[in-house]
């Protein structure tokens, strides 16, 4: 009797998502078996092109349920694990490949500690493909019947029978990218105030759902009715008293109330009510880095420099160690964030460390102009007579290629910005011959 093969069905739920879809189904389509695609109502050709590449799609009638309508396509899917992304995420060719190793690794292991779900890192991209955020998902999981979502909205995937779940671990290996909550896509597409009336209706029902408070806290954050996001993030955070939050929603409440603090630094009526906050999230023992940053920038747009650096600075050793599952946002801003953190370092005269962290951020972006003119004055200004000229060359050396003309063409405009005449014209002799004479007439 031949070896059973393990079978992978991709599902979604869809409304509109004519842009989207083809990328969407491209990512699965030589890895899934098969791919259900349930259409909740869309006027566009969503489900005319899903149909084309060969998705089974099928007609649901919204009904203000996202779980309602995903444990419908979970229905219709006859494969031994599902993947239930949505039509805005995707996997890399290279994780997909990962994870199919992973699900036949999974396949053969026996008794009851198989794992339910994998857990993977969920990367939010801005419109330019540049990360914001960084959390996990778990939207890959056994297809058996005790698995389903619930919640009408920001639904999650339960065990029913009262089992805990057992989760294998994949999110330093596997990335599920969405693009789906970028600023723009967000407000053309009206989702914030859709997930306002959905969250409304969910706490008109159970005023004591402190989670629902949570997601409206983000909902109108997001339409930057900040006023009443902080209403509706103080609300969620009253849950803790009651026990009636998870901590993921707690979490939440309390680090994108600092975001917003720190967005809108008048919000606040006193530094004292933004540290009230932090505290009741863990500060100062908290090893999530989110918090540190946030209250960081929060000083820094106040300015108060010392406290800035320190808050920041802390953040960022506690990221190289964190292994929660909270949405950081520290981590898709590290360059940035070195930036602000160079910055801090020059209102507080530290010029060591201020070339450091123009060096981490350089190592990002080495195209940063201001960054690269700013370590350059600090190399000059410890060695005006140029005589460890070398050392800064080597600096330069370290981070461009000095055989790309692009790399070069940039640098000579750096030191020209400078002036520092001995690095131009030592940059000058590795351009081609016709850019030397066109820049080599340089104005005294």
């Amino acid at each position: 009797m031949g070896k059973k093969m393990m079978k992978l069905s991709q599902c979604m739920i869809v409304k509109n998502e004519e842009e989207n879809i083809r990328q969407a189904l491209s990512w699965a389509r030589n890895a899934a078996f098969e791919q259900i695609v349930v259409d909740t109502g869309s006027t566009d050709r969503t489900a005319e092109i899903a149909k084309e590449m060969g998705a089974k799609v099928y007609r649901f009638k919204w009904c203000d349920d996202f779980s309602a309508a995903k444990n419908y396509a979970i229905d219709q899917a006859s494969g031994d694990w599902i993947a239930f992304l949505d039509a805005d995420e995707y996997l890399s060719g290279e994780d997909v490949e990962k994870l199919m190793k992973t699900l036949e690794q999974i396949e053969k292991m026996k008794g009851i500690e198989r794992p339910h779900f994998i857990r993977c890192s969920w990367v939010q991209l801005e419109e330019d493909g540049k990360p914001f955020s960084v959390s996990v998902q778990d939207r890959i999981f056994r297809n058996i019947p005790e698995i389903r979502y619930h919640g009408k909205i920001h639904e999650q995937i339960r065990l029913f029978g009262g089992e805990d779940m057992v989760c294998w671990d994949e999110q330093k290996r596997l990335s599920i990218f969405h693009t789906g909550y970028a600023a723009s896509v967000m407000r053309t597409r009206g989702k914030w105030q859709r997930n306002i009336e959905l969250l409304k209706t969910e706490i008109r029902e159970n005023p004591e759902d402190y989670s629902a408070w949570s997601y409206l806290g983000d909902a109108f954050a997001g339409l930057d009715k900040v006023q009443e996001a902080k209403k509706a993030y103080l609300k969620a955070l009253e849950g803790r008293a009651f026990a009636a939050i998870s901590r993921w929603g707690y979490m939440n409440a309390g680090k994108n109330l600092l975001k917003l603090y720190m967005n809108h630094p008048g919000l606040a009526e006193s530094t004292q009510e933004v540290k009230g906050v932090a505290r009741q999230v863990g500060y100062p023992e908290t090893d999530n880095p989110d918090v540190y940053f946030f209250l960081g920038l929060y000083c820094m747009k106040r300015g108060y420099f010392e406290e800035a650096y320190q808050e920041i600075k802390r953040a960022l050793e506690l990221l190289d160690f964190y292994t929660g599952d909270d949405v950081i946002y520290l981590s898709g801003n590290l360059e940035k964030t070195y930036v602000w953190m160079a910055g801090l370092c020059q209102q507080l005269k530290m010029p060591e460390e201020e070339i450091y962290y123009c060096i981490l951020a350089l190592r990002l972006n080495r195209y940063l102009e201001k960054v690269v003119c700013e370590v350059l004055l600090l190399f000059k200004k410890k060695d005006p007579q140029r005589e460890k000229i070398e050392e800064t060359w080597a600096f330069l050396d370290g981070i461009y290629n000095m055989r790309e003309v692009r790399d070069q063409l940039f640098l000579f405009k750096c030191v020209r910005i400078v002036g520092d005449l001995m690095l131009e014209q030592r940059i000058l002799k590795l351009l081609p011959d016709n850019l030397q004479k066109k820049l080599g007439g340089r104005k005294q």
